[in-house]
């Protein structure tokens, strides 16, 4: 057979940082998925924030992004889970 069509979009990596709180991984599915964003990677784990000892949530992710999808849309989506919620986007060449 063919095989699996070739995926299109960008290829862009996603590094999240925050406070952590329950629903977090969902919250941050949900945006992904209503902008028909597909997730090829993720790791995700929680540590303790350097100054505070509070629980730090990082996630790091490559994501398909369509065409159909700005990076400033998906960036908005995500930072308004919650305020405090650091974003970075950055596409992969290639």
């Amino acid at each position: 057979g063919a095989g699996a069509p070739a995926p299109t979009g960008a290829r862009v990596r996603l590094d999240l940082t925050g406070d952590d709180r329950p629903g977090i991984v969902r919250d941050v599915s949900r945006v992904l998925a209503e902008r028909a964003v597909n997730v090829e990677e993720l790791e995700s784990e929680v540590g303790s924030a350097p100054m505070s000892g509070e629980p730090l949530f990082r996630a790091h992710a490559v994501l398909r992004v369509p065409p159909t999808t700005t990076l400033d849309d998906l960036r908005a989506g995500l930072e308004a889970l919650a305020g405090e919620l650091m974003v970075d986007l950055a596409v992969e060449e290639g």
